[in-house]
């Protein structure tokens, strides 16, 4: 019956507000809640145990602590939370008091105590992958509902303090159940016409994923109203009810709040409002915030005939269901909320690249949680203890934080985010190790290296002299055949499929590497690997290998005017390099519709100079902001300083000067060009935004996509925004949008069908800024503030010196009919194969897959983890939308996996954390399931045996 008083306060709410509509009366739904970062400028740690606080006075135990005693007290009062990071620890430091752990689920069975959100952080919007999304919700919602219990799922989404609102996050929260989306930030000229217009308050659609979700701007941010913060670190007054008391304030405070709540009444439209009392880390002491709340509000509602407000203690939950209630139709929107601009030269678009190493250890860290949970749960790696995929979920559930991967913290701040993902992978690593010897009955056990990026490996720089054994490992539903780059200290080996016995082709190319453990080659082969699977392969160590399999070829041209253009080919690209600049000039695609045309390209690294403002605006480039001071400036010019050619790979160098470079890698087969950019260390005589700009012949005029956290692509034109007229005002900033997997433009010209997209290997910003160009911001050092709080510059160092960075871009180059290969070639770049690595001994299982047959191309198995001591979670997705041409698409999950037959299975949301709203339970032994184009399908499944192969 813990349902009843929730249900019951539900519809008084709802009855009293539909009075109200009847009358002038405004009821006003007071939502008392906290905002607790989850790391910003303190640690996670320093935050919840209130340490460090010459920095930020916050102490979020102590929050906890005060807000549970308070409502315990008064069952009219209410509270709402939302970051289960903390809540998990508080929970966990109760130790054996079950007491206050039973009065936790009364307040919630109540109503009084309510989870909003309720994913492990409240995460970024922009740098995000939807895959880390998913995770980092799926880990606070189930924690919330095997601790709390399913009565606590929560219906809302808050996303009060995120700096721009995608659609595929929309979407991917209403397919997890929650029925009503609020955020306090925007585009100001977006904010002040929806104010103006009563429009703040809409339904949310997104066609491609068939979603739409009530969606609600909060009146001047997520604060208390202005002088109304009433916790101990607050400079604003109490209320003095006392007439006798020289302090009696109590009628001209209640003036006050009435006034702004008026102001606030004329900008919705229902005959409620939400007023938000709280913000960040307040109720410290929460005894102070409702002792005021209460004289306060029971003073207006005394005086209800002349103030003409009902004040309640609410939710957001009950708001949203009185407002659907009462507000008749609602305006529609279907594209996002990017960029966000709180002022004419304030743009929140820098932070789409701020900290790129972070952005790109963050992506790195995805891609080995997904193999570390899939093996765990296949091969029971951690079944007895020792190590998990544990600690790096959670560290993962951090990093997806607002602050976190969208690199907007302090340094100190980040470096923690780091280290808990180092620490997450080491443990990682530790799982794949175990399972991939296992699997592979390797006599010695397999190391797993992270840094192969860095051209170095700990078993290989320690074992110079020793034959490599290599268990390579696909997590995907599907075969895929993967160019793999092993790092070496010489060219003294020769490359052997295990599963053959016969060697295989290979390739010695030279790295940029430089300095302590850098390992100055690496060995290029092509790995054609199983699905759900690993293939092993040796490294044989010699000095006599000399035959047609490998040969390294390395010639350098001098700087200067070559005496004739490079023509470099593979089997479907030809590019060529100008003999007079050094810099690429043209490429054609052999293969495509448009074959043998030859499309002119230029790619060069060029930077804008740093705004730290003006006589007329002061605002500066700094972590969130970008404000450029111009338009971009070359870097240097371009030159060739080595050629490689190669029958796998073949690789241009072209230095712009010291600290700035590009390598162009051909693939024989590859369906992309690789462009690798090197940029570091940024000189700081001033500061600087660095870009790589591809520029083509191609007629795209104003228009580009963008994708949404890898999901679907939205359209963008210069200048524009499509449900407001745009005042343009910083021409450059004002268009830039997150990148997160790619960027693309197409012709406009329907005959030729042309396009172009850039796949990246993390989330950075975008723009086109004249047509047929692009552009990505890849590196950011700044020497001044942006002054929104973290007081800061983003000056990234290592001994003194500037951050050195380097990643990739893939370009896809073809006509429009083959638009939809982007899709792959994204997922790809995305799921990575992990390696395991030993010494001297082959492996005695040479090829091993858990997949019993192969799925339509475009299904992905994007979870296999285990859901709890008997039964394992799997999602299964369709990545192709309809507007690419995605179609339904049937699996049989019953004939997917090679080790025994399903006993249970049970569809979830996406969430995992309640059953989905169409629910499916197992009534068809073909186990069929249908995924709609770029749909998300989740279950919980258990097997007739225990999923172990070995």
């Amino acid at each position: 019956m813990g349902w009843l008083p929730r249900t019951v306060l539900l519809l008084a709410t709802i009855i009293m507000a539909a009075l109200h509509a009847k009358s002038d009366m405004v009821t006003v739904h007071v939502i008392p809640h906290t905002h607790d970062d989850v790391g910003w400028l303190k640690t996670i740690d320093q935050y919840y145990y209130g340490s460090n606080d010459t920095i930020y006075e916050a102490g979020v135990q102590y929050i906890l602590d005060t807000v549970i005693d308070e409502l315990l007290k008064d069952k009219s009062k209410t509270f709402i939370y939302v970051e289960i990071a903390f809540f998990k620890r508080w929970w966990d430091n109760l130790g054996q008091n079950n007491v206050m752990r039973e009065n936790v689920r009364r307040l919630v069975k109540d109503g009084q105590l309510e989870f909003i959100n309720a994913g492990y952080c409240m995460n970024d919007e922009a740098g995000v992958h939807y895959l880390a999304t998913v995770d980092q919700m799926s880990v606070g919602l189930r924690w919330l509902r095997d601790n709390v219990g399913d009565f606590a799922a929560p219906t809302i989404a808050w996303q009060i303090d995120p700096f721009g609102h995608s659609a595929a996050h929309a979407a991917l929260s209403r397919q997890m159940g929650l029925e009503g989306l609020f955020f306090a930030r925007m585009h100001y000229q977006d904010y002040n016409l929806r104010k103006k217009t009563k429009n703040l308050e809409f339904t949310w659609v997104n066609k491609e994923e068939r979603t739409s979700i009530f969606t609600g701007v909060m009146l001047d941010m997520y604060w208390a109203p202005p002088t109304f913060c009433l916790d101990t670190n607050c400079q604003d007054p109490p209320i003095v009810s006392d007439p006798d008391s020289p302090e009696y304030n109590l009628p001209e405070r209640a003036d006050a709040l009435v006034a702004y709540m008026k102001g606030e009444a004329e900008a919705y439209r229902s005959g409620n409002i939400m007023l938000t009392m709280g913000g960040d880390f307040c109720y410290q002491n929460a005894r102070k915030n409702f002792k005021n709340m209460d004289i306060l509000f029971g003073y207006i509602n005394r005086n209800m005939d002349k103030y003409h407000f009902n004040m309640t203690y609410s939710t957001p939950s009950r708001y949203m269901k009185a407002v659907v209630a009462n507000i008749g139709a609602m305006q529609s929107k279907s594209d996002d909320f990017f960029p966000y601009a709180d002022s004419a030269h304030s743009y929140w678009t820098g932070y789409f690249t701020s900290r790129p190493a972070l952005k790109k250890h963050v992506r790195d860290a995805n891609n080995l949680l997904q193999t570390c949970k899939q093996l765990e749960a296949m091969v029971e790696s951690s079944k007895n203890g020792g190590a998990s995929s544990r600690k790096l979920q959670l560290a993962m559930g951090v990093a997806q934080h607002h602050d976190a991967v969208s690199g907007t913290s302090k340094q100190h701040v980040a470096d923690d985010y780091s280290q808990r993902l180092a620490i997450g992978e080491s443990e990682c690593e530790q799982v794949i190790s175990k399972a991939l010897t296992k699997l592979s009955a390797s006599q010695k056990e397999l190391s797993v290296c992270r840094r192969f990026n860095e051209s170095t490996c700990d078993v290989i720089y320690e074992n110079p002299n020793g034959t490599l054994s290599l268990v390579v490992y696909n997590s995907r539903v599907n075969p895929v055949q993967e160019y793999i780059r092993v790092p070496l200290e010489d060219p003294h080996y020769q490359v052997m499929d295990v599963k053959t016995g016969e060697p295989i082709p290979y390739q010695f190319i030279e790295t940029t590497a430089r300095g302590p453990y850098r390992l100055p080659l690496e060995v290029v082969f092509k790995a054609d690997l199983p699905a759900l699977g690993f293939r092993a392969y040796k490294l044989v160590r010699g000095t006599k290998f000399d035959n047609n399999f490998a040969k390294m070829l390395r010639s350098s041209f001098p700087i200067g005017p070559m005496s004739e253009d490079l023509r470099v080919t593979s089997s479907k690209f030809v590019l060529v390099f100008d003999s007079r600049t050094g810099s690429l000039k043209s490429i054609m695609n052999k293969l495509s519709g448009i074959s043998g045309e030859t499309r002119s390209l230029t790619v060069n690294v060029m930077e804008y100079r740093a705004s730290t403002g003006t006589m007329d605006d002061k605002q500066a480039s700094g972590a969130y902001i970008f404000r450029p001071n111009g338009t971009a400036r070359s870097v240097g010019e371009g030159r060739i300083t080595n050629f490689i050619p190669g029958y796998l790979v073949t690789e241009v160098w072209q230095q712009f000067n010291d600290w700035a470079t590009l390598i162009y890698r051909l693939y024989y087969d590859a369906s992309y060009v690789e462009v690798e950019w090197q940029v570091g260390p940024i000189p700081d005589d001033y500061g600087k935004e660095i870009i790589v700009r591809y520029t083509t012949n191609m007629n795209t005029g104003e228009e580009f996509l963008t994708d949404s956290n890898g999901r679907e692509m939205i359209p963008r034109k210069l200048n524009y925004q499509p449900t407001w007229s745009l005042n343009q005002t910083e021409p450059v900033a004002g268009n830039y949008y997150p990148v997160n997997s790619r960027i693309t433009m197409k012709e406009q010209d329907a005959k030729s069908g042309l396009q172009m997209t850039v796949l990246t290997d993390r989330s950075q910003g975008g723009t086109s800024l004249a047509s047929g160009q692009m552009e990505l911001m890849v590196h950011r050092r700044l020497l001044v503030d942006d002054n929104r709080g973290v007081a800061e510059a983003l000056n990234e160092t290592v001994s003194g010196r500037g951050l050195r960075v380097k990643g990739r871009h893939w370009i896809f180059f073809s006509d429009n009919m083959s638009y939809n290969e982007h899709r792959g070639i994204g997922l790809d770049m995305f799921y990575r194969p992990i390696i395991g690595i030993g010494v001297d001994d082959a492996p005695f299982v040479n090829y091993s897959s858990f997949a019993n047959s192969t799925v339509a191309k475009g299904i992905e198995l994007i979870t296999f983890e285990n859901f709890n001591s008997t039964s394992k979670l799997v999602r299964l997705e369709n990545t192709m939308p309809a507007s690419e041409g995605g179609k339904a698409q049937t699996v049989n999950l019953d004939h997917m996996f090679s080790f025994h037959s399903i006993a249970t299975f049970e569809e979830l949301a996406l969430g995992a954390d309640r059953p989905a709203s169409s629910n499916s339970h197992w009534t068809d032994s073909s186990l069929a399931i249908t995924l709609q184009p770029l749909q998300i399908r989740t279950f919980v499944v258990t097997f007739n045996e225990k999923v172990e192969v070995f």
